[in-house]
């Protein structure tokens, strides 16, 4: 059985959730949470470093308790913290890992509720500190549509009775929502709020059983079904970001899921991307004229200061398309040379060479006469015995 970890952070504390499924559509098998300290040190740990620790610690007793990890999901509401998340991963070499913002992994946690419950269409109410955003996601696919996004009052009662007011606004919605599913970031008390919210809207409101590891779940089904960023329906330009997914361990980029900078109120949305240079983009289902009809705050997100300042975008298509094909050509060239180099080379030093002497091999050296042996020494003949002394004279 594989399993799959969510991951909350937020500049206070680190979240955690395991949960069973390749899809995270089972049950919690643990949770956590690590208290983030202000002062970094060897004995305060950031809270990318508890977030890493936590992946890799979970990882580890995951594979030996025979049910791996399947995908991880972290969010994030801190970009200061998002990018130092980035640069450690990188440097870990983590994969299957993804990041994903709070917005998204609230719109995940919509879905499957929208599943258990049978909604076609739920409305999602996602409450911060400063900023309340409301939209309709899909259950089929996951899309989110109608998007609309207030500022929220200092004064806490005027707070409330703008949440109040956009619950009460939910019905109108397009398309219609059956039900009404409302979630905090971190440091918002849902349920203080979740009784006026019922007063006032005629759909039926409901809040996650564990509201502190809301988004935490959320990461793990948005790691978990990764065609919610990819899906060619009614997704709008909140996924637009590049880099959303499994982050790469030798490149890795942030997914900044949420609202372009460039939209302007009343635009017709776009089908995940917001860059009109790009080709085959569809207009969001439901999202005519007027997408952000009933809100008055300011549509910029608030990840606008994060990184380059914004600029007015520049055609860059065709210098990009010329250098390509540019660049293709010249690989080719160089490939063709390399391949005939090698080609070439073993036969280099075979080849006949014009206007070099040609030298006959010396013939071999005649066989030397062999000297005549030494004449054989004359025997010589043995000399005659020498005469025995005469017989003496008879008397």
């Amino acid at each position: 059985m594989e399993t799959v970890l969510g991951v909350s952070m937020t500049p206070t504390a680190v979240r955690a959730v395991l949960v069973e499924g390749e899809h995270a559509e089972g049950a919690t098998v643990d949770t956590d949470t690590f208290a983030v300290v202000s002062a970094r040190g060897p004995a305060n740990p950031t809270g990318p470093d508890q977030v890493v620790s936590a992946i890799l610690g979970t990882r580890e007793g995951a594979a030996e308790s025979g049910c791996p990890l399947a995908s991880v999901g972290v969010t994030w509401t801190d970009p200061i913290q998002a990018a130092a998340l980035r640069d450690l991963l990188a440097d870990q070499r983590l994969e299957k890992v993804m990041l994903v913002s709070a917005f998204l992994a609230a719109a995940s946690l919509t879905q499957t509720v929208g599943n258990s419950t049978r909604y076609a269409h739920t409305a999602l109410l996602f409450v911060e500190p400063s900023t309340a955003t409301m939209a309709v996601v899909h259950t089929a696919d996951g899309s989110v549509a109608d998007v609309r996004r207030q500022e929220l009052p200092d004064d806490e009662d005027e707070a409330v009775a703008a949440l109040t007011a956009m619950a009460a606004g939910a019905e109108a919605m397009e398309p219609r929502p059956d039900g009404l599913f409302v979630v905090g970031s971190d440091g918002v008390d849902i349920a203080a709020i979740t009784p006026q919210l019922q007063a006032a809207s005629s759909l039926v409101v409901s809040t996650p059983e564990e509201p502190g590891l809301a988004l935490a779940r959320g990461a793990a089904l948005a790691s978990a079904h990764p065609p919610l960023f990819s899906s060619s329906t009614a997704a709008i330009a909140y996924a637009q970001d590049p880099g959303t997914g499994a982050v790469v361990p030798h490149a890795v980029g942030l997914g900044y899921a949420d609202f372009p900078a460039t939209v302007e109120r009343g635009a017709e949305a776009l089908a995940y991307s917001a860059d009109p240079e790009e080709a085959g983009l569809t207009p969001a289902r439901g999202l005519g004229t007027g997408a952000y009809p009933t809100f008055d705050g300011d549509v910029d997100s608030p990840w606008t200061g994060y990184g380059a300042a914004p600029t007015e975008r520049r055609a860059t298509r065709p210098f990009l398309v010329a250098m390509s094909v540019l660049g293709l050509f010249v690989g080719g060239v160089l490939a063709l040379v390399i391949a005939l180099a090698i080609a070439i080379r073993p036969h280099v030093d075979t080849r006949p060479q014009i206007g070099a002497n040609a030298v006959a091999p010396a013939p071999p050296p005649a066989a030397s006469t062999p000297a005549p042996a030494a004449p054989e020494p004359a025997k010589v003949a043995p000399a005659p015995a020498a005469p025995g002394p005469a017989a003496p004279a008879p008397a």
